[in-house]
């Protein structure tokens, strides 16, 4: 009975996020009550309230919404086990381009929106994101091009942070379609090509190593994996150790990191795995490491349950 009533409500919140953005694509969140979300989903609006205590909040739902339907494809990518890095960066580009392409409208609405309000600040939400994704990004650079490529991080970045940007504003373009997966195949060759003429000339980099790491030292939430890439790491460390309980941890690794591919993981699940992880001395560290990324996880991606 509470599985199915967690199902309902969670059901619930799914279609007023998406009522919801359908509304702020046509209207904008600003020129969007409550009330019309409420007589669109067919509820009174004080039942409305009873999912969503303010607009603020439902606003942030569909931020993690969004978030999470763009993350689990590209993170499900990122475990591919067949693929080379190169492979999986053309495929985490062609993911990222279609949803976006898919959000086209909400995403476009609320871009005015934003300009539209004067905000010349970044939301927290965005900015916090901005370290873990460069560290991502210069982890994918030294798998695909070498060590080499390193002191160019920042230059790299800022030029595929600049072509990516171009690449979404061109398919907003209705008038001009764009093949995403031609995209995706264009914009790695176009990679490989700034890569391969750094690499050839070695001038000195605009932006240095350093300042991304005076950078990266003073910003929040800078996580070097997910949750998912810890867990391959804690696997590939158990099959290095004779530990006592060794098996058991690695059965219970298989099914943590199956259960977070799920749609909606299960926390219980999940906690669970953690607490037999413990019986293993060996992983104190990671496994107090992954403890504190999952904990964020259960925040955004895990909002539903």
């Amino acid at each position: 009975m509470i599985s199915i009533a967690a199902d309902k409500n969670t059901d619930r919140k799914e279609q007023i996020i998406k009522t919801a953005m359908q509304l702020f694509a046509v209207k904008g969140s600003s020129s969007t009550s409550m009330q019309e979300i409420a007589e669109l989903c067919g509820i009174s609006k004080g039942s409305l309230y009873l999912v969503f205590k303010s607009k603020e909040e439902l606003e942030n739902s569909i931020y993690i919404y969004c978030f999470r339907m763009i993350r689990e494809p590209l993170e499900r990518e990122e475990q591919a086990v067949r693929r080379s890095p190169r492979e999986k960066l053309r495929n985490q580009i062609e993911i990222l381009l279609v949803h976006v392409y898919e959000l086209r409208e909400f995403l476009q609405r609320q871009i005015q929106d934003y300009l539209g309000q004067g905000v010349r600040q970044a939301p927290d939400w965005l900015r916090k994101g901005n370290g873990p994704l460069l560290v991502l990004f210069r982890s994918k650079l030294e798998e695909i091009y070498g060590k080499e490529v390193l002191a160019y991080t920042g230059d790299v970045g800022m030029l595929a942070s600049g072509m990516l940007h171009t690449s979404v504003m061109a398919l907003f373009q209705q008038d001009t379609p764009i093949s995403i997966p031609r995209l995706a195949d264009y914009l790695l060759d176009l990679l490989d090509i700034v890569v391969s003429g750094l690499l050839d000339r070695r001038p000195e980099p605009l932006i240095s190593a350093a300042m991304i790491e005076s950078w990266l030292l003073n910003h929040e939430s800078i996580a070097p994996q997910s949750p998912l890439q810890l867990i391959k790491s804690m696997k590939l460390l158990l099959g290095t150790l004779e530990a006592e309980h060794a098996p058991e941890a690695l059965e219970s690794l298989d099914i943590m990191e199956n259960e977070m591919l799920m749609p909606h993981p299960r926390k219980a699940i999940i906690r669970g795995m953690l607490l037999n992880l413990r019986e293993v001395p060996l992983l104190e560290k990671e496994l107090a490491e992954l403890e504190r990324l999952i904990s964020p996880y259960w925040q955004q991606a895990c909002y539903f349950r």
